[in-house]
């Protein structure tokens, strides 16, 4: 029988061989690689990511255990810092985006005991997010395609039908007829996405895509989460930057707000609530120093991804589900 690490010290489960086995092995078995690192129960309890989750992390360490077995590195404890930020650096230098660099050293991080915020990353810039059209496709088949400009979840993507595009006040959006709680949303689409976005609808009631053209182990969901990054940031830009915007989109979304949340249909705050920023404190601000994003938030563009394009209605579940790399 192998023994465990003692609880709360970094180190792997050791299986028999050296050093718990193989490369891979001793990484998915060091202590919190599937414990979220910000979330806690109601008993304040660490939690377990979901089976989603733990199927990326996997499918990602297979690949860091690949690249440091190619150069003779065989224990974990020998992965430091150092090599860490070479891995960072080599994958920079083969193409891979901010985005899936961060995805790739995330568990290895929490594998090694190294800090995430300790390695140097690319810095996603607003014009990376304004224009999304075409990412996924090649990790995710259609379904990513489109879901890299809308942000669904899959089962919401899964049931799409032809007809589920609409235009209203010069704006487009695509229709989830029963989301998550049964509810019917709008997912605004940026202007310079209908195009691209209109081509995978027909106007039928067919389904838009088929059930083989969906990727098992494809993180559809991990597409929402940085698709309601892109929209903070593209909202915040163009609040900062064009004057009169800020009426603008307060009208566009109090109607949406008027029309689809029922539960709170007349308890809209006003325009002038919005002046004052969102202001992260906490562990949510803890985390966002760690992950080097912004403490202050511009509210109304938070509000207006909650509305547009998440349907949550609530500025605390966006910044807590969709603002946090994972």
């Amino acid at each position: 029988m192998g023994r465990s690490a003692p609880i709360g010290q970094k180190g792997v489960f050791y299986m028999g061989r050296k050093e718990g086995g193989s490369l891979f092995h001793q990484m998915i078995n060091a202590p919190d690689v599937f414990i979220y690192s910000h979330r806690t129960d109601k008993d304040g309890n660490a939690m377990a990511v979901s089976d989603q989750t733990r199927k990326n992390y996997q499918n990602w360490l297979h690949k860091s255990a690949d690249y440091f077995k190619g150069l003779g590195i065989r224990r974990l404890s020998d992965i430091d810092k150092e090599k860490i930020q070479a891995y960072a650096d080599y994958l920079k230098a083969n193409g891979k985006t901010a985005s899936t660099i961060h995805s790739y050293l995330s568990p290895l991080c929490k594998a090694t005991g190294v800090e995430l915020a300790e390695i140097e990353k690319p810095i996603r810039h607003a014009s990376e997010f304004i224009r999304s059209s075409g990412v996924g496709k090649a990790d995710g088949g259609r379904p990513a395609e489109l879901n890299a400009m809308i942000g669904l979840r899959e089962d919401e993507l899964r049931q799409l039908r032809g007809s589920d595009i609409k235009e209203r006040n010069g704006n487009t959006s695509v229709i989830v007829r029963r989301g998550k709680g049964g509810k019917y949303q709008e997912q605004k689409v940026l202007p310079e996405d209908v195009a691209a976005v209109r081509k995978f609808f027909d106007g039928s009631e067919h389904k838009v895509f088929r059930m083989h053209e969906f990727v098992s182990g494809f993180d559809y969901h991990g597409q929402r989460r940085e698709h309601a990054y892109k929209m903070l940031v593209y909202y915040t830009e163009r609040l900062r930057t064009e004057p009169g915007y800020r009426k603008k989109l307060y009208k566009e979304l109090a109607d949406q707000w008027h029309r689809n949340n029922k539960k709170h249909r007349d308890k809209l705050e006003p325009l002038s609530f919005f002046d004052k920023p969102y202001i992260l404190r906490g562990k949510n601000r803890a985390l966002a120093i760690a992950q080097g994003k912004p403490i202050v938030l511009d509210r109304l563009a938070l509000r207006a991804v909650s509305i547009l394009h998440l349907a949550h209605w609530r500025d605390k579940v966006t910044v807590q589900s969709y603002y946090f790399s994972r």
